[in-house]
């Protein structure tokens, strides 16, 4: 078998239960909607951990937080991924793939040297991280990346307001030129991109709105709901009800636009004939509390079902016929879903042994509190939540947590976590440095969205 064209896409910051394919009731989601009827759509998919950074360290190496390294950003870490642990883009290059990146998050690229192996990498802020020779960057693009840097400083906040109808429309258009580009050429194609639409803040257009028949917002309305759902990210401010609804319509509207551009990406596949045979890789590195759980809550709300529990939906070459897999599947499993072609999908995600999610919190920020690991382990039924320090909570089906004479499911799901455990390397130990410095429109930008204060 020919090594086939690969489009992964991970869509930043999703909730399963808010995509129509996984049966929201409003329609958020109809491309991934359509893709699911041709596809495998994954029922009970986790990531490896709950926020951007070790999620996507986790997808791009196969291994979870404590064993690459990355965990909670500024408190005990470096940022980066060692030199010693390959990325899947990586091992593609080294298989003679063409690789390219489109990155909305500043955690995705240079950052943390996820940008390791491709040949063309498109950062956060537009700028040209890896100039290859596809010519997918315009004359004003090269302009805007070589002034990015001035604009950032000049402005204090990278144009934020801008970030959705221009970051994501622009990385969005480069990826379809190098999709275009690269089927003129012989070797398979690797495309990678990060997409945030549903990270706040939220800015969707007025029209994604009006397709789920909500009230489109006045011109003040998205910046003093985002000022009023940042302080609630800090927690400096509770999120009424009344409030999280609009948050919520706000969301799904963001998703729509999002979804958008995700069927522009496959119809320049199938408008150049390499869809049929392509892998495509569609998932969400988190998900998102908005007010459904206690932010000061035990164990963290991190930890549950809304931070954890992710969309998932696999094309395989020349699948045309749905199918449905209940088995709980880890996103760490995605380096080998694309690493190895004709490794079946559900090989590659799923274990009979259940899914291990890693959370270090605090996940980032300056602060003096110390850091505690919390460790997840669900059979899509279950979940087992544990803290270093021996306190654990097991919470049934429907989310709420067990209590009566459950010591049996309990023993068993902890020995079931220690076997996991023991399995796991310790490769990421080298990772240990001092707190990075960062550049002010980075720090800017993580303001922003509320990974600093």
């Amino acid at each position: 078998m020919s090594n086939p064209d690969i489009l992964f896409v991970i869509l930043d910051s999703v909730r399963r239960d808010r995509v129509s394919a996984y049966g929201h009731e409003r329609k958020t989601t109809p491309t991934l909607d359509r893709l699911a009827e041709e596809a495998t759509l994954f029922e009970s998919a986790y990531t490896a951990a709950p926020w951007t950074l070790p999620s996507h360290c986790s997808m791009f190496t196969g291994l979870l937080p404590s064993e690459h390294g990355i965990t909670n950003g500024f408190s005990d870490r470096s940022l980066r991924l060692p030199e010693s642990i390959e990325t899947l883009t990586e091992r593609l290059s080294a298989d003679g793939y063409r690789t390219a990146g489109f990155s909305n998050n500043p955690w995705v690229g240079s950052l943390s040297k996820i940008d390791r192996g491709f040949d063309e990498y498109v950062e956060w802020d537009l700028e040209i991280g890896v100039d290859g020779d596809t010519d997918i960057s315009t004359m004003r693009d090269r302009l805007y990346s070589a002034a990015h840097g001035l604009l950032a400083q000049a402005a204090r906040q990278p144009v934020f307001l801008l970030k959705r109808p221009l970051f994501t429309s622009n990385l969005v258009n480069r990826a379809s030129r190098w999709l275009r580009a690269t089927a003129r050429d012989e070797p398979p194609a690797f495309t990678f991109l990060n997409l945030m639409e549903a990270h706040s803040p939220y800015f969707p257009p007025k029209d994604a709105f009006q397709d789920l028949d909500l009230s489109p917002p006045g011109p003040i309305e998205p910046r003093l709901l985002n000022t009023k759902l940042l302080a609630y990210v800090l927690g400096r401010s509770d999120l009424p009800p009344e409030r999280r609804e609009r948050v919520l319509e706000f969301y799904d509207a963001s998703l729509r636009y999002q979804d958008r551009k995700l069927d522009q990406l496959l119809s320049v596949l199938k408008e150049t004939g390499r869809y049929d045979d392509a892998l495509v890789v569609i998932t969400s590195d988190h998900g998102k509390n908005l007010g459904d759980l206690d932010r000061d809550g035990t164990p963290p709300h991190s930890t549950r079902e809304v931070n954890t529990d992710v969309p998932l939906i696999v094309k395989r070459p020349e699948q045309d016929s749905p199918e449905r897999v209940s088995d709980p599947a880890s996103l760490t499993g995605i380096f080998d879903l694309v690493t190895d072609p004709e490794l079946p999908p559900r090989e590659a995600l799923c274990s009979e042994e259940g899914t291990l999610v890693e959370d270090y919190v605090p996940h980032t920020g300056r602060t003096s509190e110390p850091t505690t690991q919390w460790r997840i382990l669900t059979d899509s039924e279950h979940r087992y939540v544990r803290a270093e320090d021996g306190r654990d909570y097991l919470f049934g089906p429907d989310g709420e947590p067990l209590s009566g004479d459950r010591e049996p499911l309990r023993n068993r799901f902890s020995e079931a976590m220690e076997s996991r455990v023991e399995k796991l390397s310790e490769r990421g130990n080298e990772a240990k440095s001092d707190p990075e410095k960062l550049s002010r429109g980075i720090e800017s930008q993580l303001e922003d969205l509320g990974y600093l204060e």
